[in-house]
Order: C-alpha cells, then sequence, then structure tokens
C-alpha cells in the first residue's frame, strides 16, 4: 500500500473512533452517581452543606435525562443525605426545575487539507436545584411535604 492510502485509512479510523466515542458519552441519561466535574461536561451533582441540617442539591442532566427521572435522582440524594445526618425525615424549601436548551459548536481541521469546519446543534439539559432540611419529626416542618428518608430509599430505585 502506498503511504497516502495508508494515511487515508487511518484518518478514516480515528474519525470512527472520535464519533464512536462521542455517541457512546451522549447515549445514555446522566447516571445516579455522577458528580459535576470538568470531564463529566458540567453534567451530574453538585451537594453543599448549607446549615447543620440543611443542603443544597443541584443537578444537571444531559438530553437523554427527562425531568421524572432528575425528580427521582434529587429524591433519593436527599433521602441518603438524611439519613447520614441522622435526620429520618427531610422536605424541600426550595425547589426550581428547567429543562433549558443549550447550543453546542464544535471546531476541526479536515484531513492535512488546512480546511476548518464547524458544526453547531441544541441540545436540551434537564436541571434541578433544591434546598433540602433533614426533620428529627414529621410535625417539625409545615407548609410543605414532608418525606420519609428511609421510604424513600427503600423505594425509589435509580438505576444506572
Amino acid at each position: 500500500m502506498n503511504s497516502a492510502l495508508t494515511s487515508a485509512i487511518r484518518s478514516n479510523i480515528k474519525s470512527c473512533l472520535c464519533v464512536g466515542l462521542a455517541l457512546a458519552l451522549t447515549a445514555c441519561a446522566t447516571s445516579y452517581d455522577t458528580q459535576k466535574q470538568f470531564w463529566s461536561f458540567g453534567k451530574g451533582f453538585e451537594t453543599v452543606q448549607i446549615a447543620p441540617n440543611s443542603w443544597q442539591i443541584s443537578f444537571v442532566g444531559n438530553t437523554n435525562t427527562d425531568r421524572s427521572l432528575a425528580r427521582k435522582y434529587v429524591l433519593r440524594k436527599s433521602a441518603e443525605l438524611s439519613q447520614q445526618a441522622g435526620f429520618p425525615y427531610f422536605a424541600f424549601t426550595n425547589e426550581q426545575m428547567d429543562r433549558d436548551a443549550v447550543g453546542q459548536f464544535g471546531v476541526g481541521f479536515e484531513g492535512g487539507h488546512d480546511t476548518l469546519w464547524g458544526s453547531s446543534s441544541t441540545t436540551q439539559e434537564t436541571s434541578v436545584l433544591v434546598e433540602v432540611t433533614g426533620l428529627k419529626t414529621k410535625e417539625e416542618h409545615q407548609g410543605s411535604r414532608v418525606y420519609d428518608a428511609k421510604f424513600i430509599m427503600n423505594n425509589v430505585a435509580v438505576e444506572d
């Protein structure tokens, strides 16, 4: 084989691998155990304790993470944090859920031709931001629904 043909084959293989990797990374909903970081492209959980019995939880999911799955994730994470801190119950003191259109733009070079190309797309991201307060008793919080952390842990499944 001549070197030009070998180079073209290698270039095509690299392109296929890149496309395959991109598809693999975007084909599934954001998993439950994902923490927000650079490598997760800003998707996943971020948890901040804002008081001895309160946390702010934010979750951002990719295009394949719908609102009901994001809500389930946040319920489960709230129950986990409450139980770990010794609170059998919890309540959301603030809750915000959005489904946003997010634009993406990619740029690359084609082969050895010094040709610059770009592509853009719009995807949907589901984001949830809640403030959770851990409670010792159900009666401790008036005005919003009080959840039983043990019940949530036993009945709200999050499949990865």
